[in-house]
């Protein structure tokens, strides 16, 4: 290898690395986070039975209050409910078809339970409400705090819970003030989300739609940052923003999603979304350690400060359950948007449909082959075709080579002719990079889809333990070994081999296969610890490729001829003006428009 291909070694092994040791549990900040706002009344939750305990807030001289838990089960998923707060302490999302092979705990490290009222200053309403009424779908807390008689009514709205509709509740909450002070309009509490992993991506972030567009706000937004050292910023402990037409706000990770959705957007303001983080650290089963920023939110509630003796309302829904693009597809609201697709976002839609029709007859890992293999079938008349290009373009190697020596001093005349060898030949310089560029959004498409399959979660396959994890074996001074990023380098590194070589004419060209020579190398280090179920697709394409490769040499060559062409556009006008010059020069008038005599006479 030249020294270009040997800094592009370097480069993409330092990327390896770099993707590798940044997975590594995150250290423990040098200086304790700032604490959350303190709250107005009554004392902080208490964690779920069996999650890890954060540290104990300092000594309170308010008394204790009395903490009652309501649980509210469905197929879908376990509510623990309770009066501190009035609202979802913890969700335990059950196994499921669209929620994976594995039960996961959401807002098990919050300081306030999702539904908890917030006032402007962002302190939590975390008073002992009274349990009006409750039943197996449905819960109702009231409460006067500061003049203010608050009524929070829950109930589990009606549909297949499997496949979504276990996961909504409506909200109505009212406000009535028998005092004489008015307060701000109040915050609702989204609950917080954790990391789920320590290799985790996507998450956790704060997340709204608002006007027809997405958002997100993760962790680092908090962070002190600068512009080339000029204008310091420092680091945040809440991040407020107002947003017009607001549809839903929340929080979610990579796999699960929290999302308030108002029953009608404000359209007389901006509702404005607080968004705070906070660090974490508890045991991950069976993998690493999470220490890490986890994010919370609160959205406004437009209308909701009541005037003395005056009362207001508001209704909504929550949802809180995975964050799967089927299951926010099928409940609606524009919630399919908290997947955050980007811009091929309805590739990563039908990838997701073809998976989950796939999985209905098979296990996971044979939907994702079979995926592949549906998609590789789609596009082979193009990758045939751009193979029969390369090939016709690796037989005009000698043709090319001549007029690199006939016009080595005249770089632009070498352009003009091959140019015209292409043309006379029918050749597609670039047909061979179409199947390449073609591939691009599919893998960016199922890239993305892939990163938020939660329906994968607990699935293997051979040796994978978990088709969303990567797929690590052992580990060597502390580096995980993960075989399928590696078989997927050596597999795409064969099929660029056995691909058909065309002339390397120019040096873009050069230059473009020396690129992808280290493609390889790339794709290993951008794949390493993503899914395990992405390096699983791009193996299982590569060896269809190689195979299509090869039933595509084995097909008859097509000769190489020139093809009879017509005279150009170009040409025809040159030859037009070329005549008309004739004519001139013989002292002829050129035709007259209608094809008569020219009437004109002297004077």
């Amino acid at each position: 290898m030249n020294r270009f291909e040997w800094m592009m070694v370097l480069v993409c092994g330092l990327g390896l690395a770099y993707v590798i040791t940044t997975q590594k549990p995150a250290p423990v900040p040098p200086t304790a986070p700032a604490a959350p706002a303190a709250q107005t009344t009554g004392t902080p939750a208490t964690p779920a039975p069996g999650t890890p305990a954060t540290p104990a807030p300092a000594a309170s001289t308010t008394p204790a209050v009395e903490d009652k838990e309501t649980v509210i089960v469905n197929p879908a998923a376990e509510y623990t409910f309770t009066n501190i707060g009035g609202g979802i302490r913890t969700v335990k999302v059950l196994r499921g078809p669209l929620a994976g092979n594995t039960e996961q705990i959401l807002n098990h490290h919050a300081d306030a339970p999702i539904g908890a009222l917030v006032n402007s200053q962002g302190d939590y309403d975390l008073t002992a409400t009274k349990n009006a009424s409750s039943s197996d779908k449905a819960i109702t807390y009231t409460a006067t705090v500061n003049g203010i008689e608050i009524s929070k009514a829950w109930t589990l709205r009606e549909g297949d819970a499997v496949q979504g509709w276990g996961y909504i509740w409506d909200l109505k909450l009212s406000f009535k003030n028998t005092g004489t002070a008015v307060p701000s309009d109040y915050y609702l509490h989204a609950g917080l989300m954790d990391k789920l992993h320590a290799s985790e991506v996507g998450g956790p972030n704060s997340s709204f739609y608002a006007d027809g567009s997405d958002g997100q706000v993760p962790p680092t937004k908090f962070d002190s940052s600068s512009l080339l050292g000029f204008f310091p910023k420092p680091a945040q402990t809440e991040l407020r923003s107002s947003h017009p037409n607001l549809t839903w706000a929340g929080v979610h990770n990579q796999f699960y999603a929290t999302l308030i959705s108002p029953a009608a957007p404000s359209k007389e303001r901006p509702v404005q979304i607080l968004s705070r983080r906070k660090w974490v650290e508890f045991e991950d089963p069976g993998l690493s350690p999470i220490k890490a920023w986890s994010v919370e939110t609160s959205l406004e509630l437009p209308g909701t400060a009541p005037a003395p003796g005056a009362t207001t309302a508001w209704a909504g829904e929550i949802y809180t359950g995975p964050r799967s693009g089927t299951v926010l597809n099928a409940v609606g609201g524009d919630r399919r948007e908290a997947m955050h697709y980007g811009w091929f976002a309805t590739l990563s839609r039908l990838f997701l449909g073809a998976l989950n029709l796939f999985h209905k007859y098979v296990p996971f890992g044979l939907a994702i082959v079979f995926l592949t293999i549906a998609v590789r079938l789609v596009i082979w008349p193009l990758s045939l075709k751009a193979t029969k290009s390369m090939k016709r373009m690796a037989k005009l190697s000698p043709l090319m080579q001549e007029l690199k020596e006939k016009h080595k001093d005249d770089p632009q005349k070498m352009q003009v002719e091959t140019m015209k060898l292409y043309k006379d030949y029918g050749v597609n310089p670039v047909g061979g990079c179409l199947p390449v560029l073609l591939q691009f959004p599919i893998f960016l498409g199922y890239f993305h889809m892939m990163q938020g399959a939660v329906e994968m979660r607990g699935h293997n396959f051979l040796w994978v333990k978990d088709l969303s994890l990567p797929d690590t074996v052992l580990h060597l001074a502390g580096f995980p070994i993960n075989p399928l990023p590696f078989i997927m380098a050596i597999t795409m590194y064969i099929q660029m081999k056995v691909a058909p070589q065309p002339a390397q004419s120019n040096p873009q060209m050069e230059m473009q296969q020396k690129i992808f020579k280290i493609m390889p190398l790339a794709f290993l280090a951008f794949c390493y610890n993503t899914a395990s179920a992405l390096a699983l697709y791009w193996s299982v394409q590569n060896v269809i490729s190689i195979f299509q490769t090869w039933i595509a040499n084995k097909q008859p060559d097509v000769p190489l001829v020139k093809k009879p062409r017509g005279p150009s556009f170009l040409e025809r006008a040159q030859a037009a003006a070329l005549e008309q010059q004739q004519q001139r020069a013989k002292g002829n008038r050129p035709p007259t428009p209608g094809g008569g005599k020219s009437t004109f006479k002297k004077g």
